[in-house]
Parts: structure tokens; C-alpha cells; sequence
């Protein structure tokens, strides 16, 4: 069972992206996802809020997310008009974008309320065969742990869409080669970020993820440095 969610509790796609930038443009970079990029994408009806976000760690620089009604808002003129045309700044950045992660993804579950200032992100994916079992862990055996360790404020599981956002954007091309793909992003918002870090680096649950079948490709930690909500009125 989904509980409410602060992206937007109608919310049922998040468009994931990561991303490093060249430095010799980054503080325009910054400028422009803030002024310009972000606030596009809020006017779109469909997008419902959107959060930026720094890493703390050897990551991809930047991450940003996304709250959709559906993913079928990403499939729609709107959105793809922006991509196929994009304005003049957006297309002097997109060259700079270094390492980028892209995928658009269901919330098939989530567990607690609230917004946390930090956040832990697992990359991960379902051993074949396993994906339930790895679901029923996640909701009845990994965050009941994580729930009474004094430090989450909200556990989510996406899952990668198969149809929206797997075909190449036009965007990547711009870009100068093809974005990275997720399939599953474990998604702890925390307000304690060494107790989370700590209690995921634990053998038993690093055992206990391996066993129900979740693979983990990368973890990293990132901080909130902004929030947006959707600019259109229904």
C-alpha cells in the first residue's frame, strides 16, 4: 500500500535524472535548471512538483526529481515539444551534461510522510525471478528496521517504466551520447543521514538485500538545496 506522498500524493510517475556538469559552466548551469529548466516543466499540466538536489559524496553531481500524475504526461505533446524544440539556453547546456541518469518510473510503494533534508539513494534492481519477493522485503522486512532507527522520514520504491522514457530522448543527442537507464531506486528520506548510512552498511542487511533477491548497483547520498511546485492550474 502507497501512503501519501510530499513529491505530491496524487502522484503516481517520478521522472529520475542525475547528472554531473562540466565546471567551466557550472554556476550558469545552476542558473538556468533553477530559473528556467525546472519552471518549463512546472507549467506543463501533468507535472505536479519537482525537488533539486546536491551530492554528498562520489556521485553524480546534481539530482533532480520530478512528480507526475502519470507517465503518460511524459508521452504527451506538451512534453515532447520542449524536447524536440528546446529553448536557446537549454540548448548551449545540454552539452556540458556529463554521466546522465534518465529514467521515467512508477511508485509502486511507499512507507511514512514528510520531506527529508537528505536523502539515501539506492540503485538497484530485482534478481529475475524475484521481483516480488524483493517488494514484499522492502515493505515487511527492510523498513520496519529502517522506521524504528530514529532516522527516516519516508522509504519509496520506483520502478522503471517499460514504455515511457525507454526509448532514447531527443534531448540525448544534444547531450552527445545515450543516457543511463535505472530499473528499481530505493529512495530513503532521512533526517539523520550518518545513522541511515550506517544501518544500510550493516553485513546482516547488505545479507538480507542480497538474499531477497535485490541487486544493488549504487548508493549515494544527496542533500535538498531546492523545491518546486506545478505552476498550471487544473
Amino acid at each position: 500500500m502507497t501512503t501519501a506522498s510530499n513529491l505530491q500524493s496524487s502522484a503516481s510517475c517520478i521522472l529520475f535524472v542525475m547528472n554531473d556538469i562540466n565546471p567551466s559552466v557550472e554556476p550558469e548551469f545552476n542558473e538556468w535548471y533553477q530559473t528556467e529548466h525546472v519552471r518549463q516543466r512546472m507549467q506543463i499540466p501533468g507535472f505536479l512538483s519537482a525537488r533539486r538536489y546536491r551530492a554528498l559524496g562520489d556521485s553524480q553531481a546534481y539530482m533532480a526529481i520530478y512528480a507526475c500524475e502519470d507517465v503518460a504526461v511524459l508521452e504527451k505533446p506538451a512534453y515532447q515539444a520542449i524536447l524536440v524544440e528546446p529553448t536557446v539556453l537549454t540548448k548551449k547546456m545540454m552539452p556540458h551534461f556529463r554521466n546522465m541518469v534518465r529514467s521515467a518510473c512508477h511508485e509502486t510503494w511507499s512507507a511514512g510522510t514528510g520531506l527529508g533534508g537528505e536523502v539515501v539513494v539506492l540503485r538497484c534492481a530485482p534478481k529475475p525471478g524475484q521481483a516480488q519477493a524483493a517488494r514484499d522485503f522492502i515493505a515487511k522486512g527492510l523498513y520496519p528496521q529502517f522506521a524504528k532507527a530514529n532516522c527516516l522520514v519516508r522509504l519509496a520504491l520506483w520502478e522503471a517504466s517499460s514504455s515511457a522514457g525507454a526509448a532514447p530522448s531527443p534531448e540525448e543527442a544534444r547531450r552527445g551520447g545515450p543516457d543511463q537507464r535505472v530499473q528499481w531506486v530505493l529512495f530513503f528520506e532521512t533526517y539523520d543521514l550518518k545513522n541511515c548510512e550506517a544501518l544500510l552498511e550493516q553485513p546482516a542487511i547488505q545479507q538480507a538485500l542480497a538474499q531477497q533477491g535485490i541487486l544493488i548497483e549504487a548508493q549515494s547520498s544527496y542533500r535538498l538545496i531546492s523545491t518546486f511546485e506545478a505552476e498550471t492550474t487544473k
